[in-house]
C-alpha cells in the first residue's frame, strides 16, 4: 500500500511577479555589487596562490605590492567577463525571447 506518488517536473502557468521595478533595481545593484567583490576576493587569492609558489610564506605587503604581468591581467580580466556571463545569464535568456 506504499505507493509513490509521482508530481509534475515543470511549474504551470506564467512566472509569478513578486517586485517592483524599483525593487528589481536595486536587487540588480546589489548582485552586481556582489559579483564585483567576489571578482576582487578571485583576484587576492589567485595573487596569494601565484605568491606561493615562489615563496613558501608571504606578508600582506607581497599580497599589496604584487604587479600581475600582462598575461595574468588578460587570464583576470577574462574570468572576469566570465563571471559576469554566468551571473548575467537569465537576463540574457529573457532578452532572447
Amino acid at each position: 500500500m506504499n505507493s509513490k506518488i509521482e508530481l509534475p517536473r515543470v511549474a504551470k502557468g506564467k512566472k509569478p511577479i513578486y517586485l517592483d521595478e524599483r525593487s528589481i533595481d536595486n536587487l540588480m545593484a546589489m548582485i552586481m555589487t556582489l559579483t564585483q567583490e567576489i571578482s576582487v576576493l578571485r583576484d587576492r587569492l589567485d595573487t596569494i596562490e601565484k605568491l606561493l609558489v615562489n615563496k613558501k610564506s608571504i606578508t600582506l605587503e607581497d599580497i599589496e605590492t604584487f604587479e600581475p604581468d600582462d598575461d595574468l591581467i588578460k587570464e583576470r580580466k577574462d574570468r572576469r567577463q566570465m563571471l559576469l556571463k554566468r551571473v548575467l545569464l537569465p537576463i540574457d535568456k529573457e532578452l532572447e525571447k
